[in-house]
Order: C-alpha cells, then structure tokens, then sequence
C-alpha cells in the first residue's frame, strides 16, 4: 500500500465518487418515480454544510443530470444573482430557449427562459432568501414535450 499522498490520485478519487453519488440518486429518483422521468430537475447539495450553516459552494452546483451548472453571484453590496448555464450539447439540446420555472426552496418560484446559449440570470434582490434556502433548487420546464 503506497503511503504517499497524490493530489491526481485524490483527485481522480473524488470526481469517481462524484459520479457514483450522482448516478445513485439518479437512479433513485428512477425508482421512486416508478421508471418515469419527472419534469423536475433537481440540484443536489452534497458536503455544502461547513462548520457553520449551509453555504453555496463557490464553484456551484450541478443538477442530478449534469446537465445544468448553478452559480451565485455576489455582486457586493447590490445583492446576489443566481446563474444558470446548460452544460454541453445535451445540456444546450435540452434547455436553450425552453422556457423554466425554477424553483427556490419553498420561498420563491420564478418563471423564465433560457437564452439560445443555455444562460438564465435570475436576480434574487427584493428576494428574502438565506442560502440555506438555495440548498433547495429545482428547475421545472413550462412546457411538456422533454
């Protein structure tokens, strides 16, 4: 057994575990929906609770799927935004220009579209959220055809 740390093979480790933690959900979310697909996309906030109460990890989350990345942005003292971005040609097949209701824990639900490169901006002032509330993100299409 090699007693030495390497950050490749730790990091090889972690993007393994990443994958298998979100192929498991996936594949409980199949199972409890009884083998349909949901029209919910749902963010999965693994390790996101520090020391302290939960925070939006500075990199973001990624859906169950992989297919959408969400971003918060700080914007000083003007107030925060939240960003959306399709990951990848099937992220863009399936959300460029499809109209969305994401919805924010159980405080807010905004409707919206994203753009022909896969980007939603939704700003969050006016909006009384602690980030706690973040940890619950879902993305709903408006219309049905998937």
């Amino acid at each position: 057994m090699n007693e030495k740390f390497e950050a490749r093979q730790a990091a090889r480790f972690l993007r393994s575990l990443r994958v298998a933690t979100q192929t498991t959900l996936a594949h409980d979310d199949l199972q409890r929906a009884h083998g349909r697909a949901g029209p919910f996309t749902s963010f999965t906030a693994l390790a996101a609770r520090g020391a302290g109460e939960w925070r939006f990890p500075a990199d973001g989350l990624l859906s169950g799927d992989g297919l959408v990345l969400a971003q918060l942005l700080r914007e000083g003292e003007a107030g925060k935004a939240l960003a959306l971005q399709a990951q990848g040609a099937a992220g863009l097949a399936t959300y460029a220009t499809r109209g969305v209701r994401v919805n924010l824990g159980d405080v807010v639900s905004v409707e919206g579209s994203f753009d022909r490169d896969g980007q939603m901006r939704i700003d969050l002032e006016g909006h009384e959220l602690e980030e706690s509330e973040l940890s619950r993100l879902e993305i709903e299409f408006l219309d049905a055809a998937l």
